[in-house]
């Protein structure tokens, strides 16, 4: 009992608070049911989500479609009655984006094929029909093993991994978070310190030993793309790989980009992505010892004038806590070979909707309400990263600013399944605030309090800077199994009542966060326990 004595006292504390917090909490519940109303009865998130998907694309980082997607989203902001602004930031590089892609087999039968040219990787400068050569980078751990290769390269279209081996799926394609697994997430579990083992020297010595033999490594990639490139390859194609708990096939194909180009660096040799079963046929034909003719044609513009990309940032303004700011955001850029419709124009949708639906019900808070639709996440949170630094510092800038103090709150959507709860990021202080918040929104499924952190998003450039930074628990749906940065990532995948409870939860919970009389508590560490990979 001595041993747990700390948690306990800690555990009765938590419970004295969350009971004098509870009482305390104030809520607007005749605002609640207009906000209800107008999301439930009169949403236009579904037109917010098809635009950006359909008719804007994938809005893949600091490319002209992404550019344009912002111009429309500030127009749409200042539609509804919003001042908004495209916030420029940093220099991320030259943009990218595909123009054109069209690729065939042609010998020795004709197929269409499932592919996409892989970021960053330059055209082909026009058609290229040629022969298939299988070079098994993987395999290669010398130079000398590549010059077998030299003079036989030139023009040629170049397979660099093995096949796929693809198997069946018995899991279901689409889920949602059972009972029993939010009640897993949602229970806190102590973790004791870990306990010293005392092991024989010649033990410790041998383990020691076999954990540092080197392991047999492929030569660097670079080193295997500066040969390709000076014997003159015309195209390099890789399979789909698999990604999440279930692999990416059946026609799908996972895309997600490296790092932005460097000013100056050089541009890539045209790459493809082609889907396993495509991939893995070609592969078999060769193996049989007969030749393979593709055609192949790609054209990629690269923007090389201006190297900056942007948030979209709109408010509405506060009154007596006006200086002070409750954010709510996601992240708008999207991995380019499907339409970025889960990842994450449901989150930007649900944003924008948020917003529409605090102007129409005639919302006035207290403290200003911004929102965010953040550029270049999937590039390193590059958009979120640059603002947090730019407006409230943090550890790495060794100071904070003054804006530091002004920030209450920041919500992020990076999703798109419907809200079953929220994480707290190890700040148990706002538990019983939140389990207030929810209360109105028990009959549609929000019911959860993790404990724990989750990851992976914009939110955490919050956190890290010391700021109340929080992700919503949502269903996973099919992301892991169809959508996850593949072509199959579009609008039919998004289910619209998820997406109308997301909206209205995340804009009552901004209201709620802009009308309290303090900002929400603040704690200087994080749990660690009972993470739930997110995104």
């Amino acid at each position: 009992m001595k041993k747990y004595g700390k948690y306990l006292s800690v555990i009765a504390f938590g419970i004295l608070s969350s009971f004098l917090v509870a009482s305390q909490e104030k809520i607007d519940n005749k605002m609640i049911e207009k906000i209800r109303d107008e999301g439930f009865n009169r949403s236009q998130v579904m037109d917010f989500a098809s635009y950006m998907t359909d008719v804007l694309g994938p809005r893949f980082s600091n490319s002209p479609g992404y550019t344009k997607a912002a111009e429309w989203a500030k127009k749409k902001f200042e539609e509804f009655g919003i001042k908004a602004e495209m916030d420029a930031y940093g220099e991320i590089g030259p943009g990218w984006e595909n123009r054109y892609t069209s690729v065939h087999m042609h010998k020795p039968q004709y197929m269409t094929l499932i592919a996409y040219p892989k970021p960053y990787s330059r055209g082909t400068g026009g058609k290229v029909i040629s022969d298939v050569v299988f070079v098994n980078t993987k395999e290669i751990f010398s130079m000398a093993e590549l010059e077998k290769y030299k003079g036989k390269l030139r023009g040629k279209i170049v397979f660099t991994k093995p096949k796929r081996k693809l198997a069946l799926n018995f899991n279901p394609a689409a889920v949602r978070l059972s009972d029993e697994e939010l009640d897993e997430m949602a229970e806190l579990k102590i973790i004791p310190q870990q306990v010293m083992v005392n092991i024989p020297r010649d033990t410790y010595e041998a383990l020691k030993k076999e954990s540092g033999k080197k392991r047999k490594k492929p030569l660097d990639e670079k080193k295997i793309l500066e040969f390709f490139e000076k014997e003159g390859v015309a195209a390099l194609v890789e399979p789909g790989g698999p990604q999440g708990p279930a692999p990416m096939d059946k026609g799908l194909v996972h895309v997600s980009a490296p790092r932005p180009l460097r000013k100056g660096q050089p541009k890539p040799l045209p790459t493809l992505i082609v889907s396993a079963e495509h991939y893995n046929r070609i592969m078999r034909i060769l193996e049989w010892g007969i030749d393979v003719e593709m055609e192949v044609e790609t054209s990629i513009f690269f923007e090389e004038d201006d190297f900056r990309d942007f948030n979209v940032i709109a408010e509405i303004p506060g009154s007596d806590l006006k200086d002070e700011i409750v954010m709510i955001g996601g992240h708008y850029d999207g991995e380019p070979s499907g339409t970025g419709a889960t990842d994450n124009a449901s989150g930007c949708a649900s944003v924008m909707e948020a917003m529409r639906i605090l102007k129409t019900v005639g919302a006035k808070p207290r403290r200003t309400i911004r929102a965010a639709l953040w550029g270049c996440e999937e590039a390193g949170h590059l958009g979120s990263r640059a603002y947090v630094k730019k407006h409230f510092g943090g550890p790495d800038m060794q100071q904070y600013l003054p804006e530091h103090d002004k920030l209450s709150v920041f919500f992020n959507m990076d999703w798109y399944g419907k809200f079953r709860g929220i994480y707290l990021q190890g700040n148990d202080l706002v538990r019983p605030i939140f389990e207030e918040w929810m209360k109105p929104f028990h009959d549609v499924g929000m019911t959860y309090i993790v404990p724990g952190n989750t990851g992976g998003s914009d939110h955490m450039d919050f956190v890290r800077a010391g700021l109340p930074g929080f992700q919503f628990i949502q269903d996973d749906l099919e992301f892991f199994t169809t959508t996850f940065h593949t072509n199959m990532d579009v609008y039919d995948r998004l289910v619209q009542e998820d997406l109308m409870q997301a909206s209205v939860i995340l804009a009552s919970f901004a209201y709620n966060a802009a009308m309290r009389d303090q900002k929400l508590p603040r704690t200087p560490k994080q749990m660690k326990n009972n993470r739930r990979w997110h995104k």
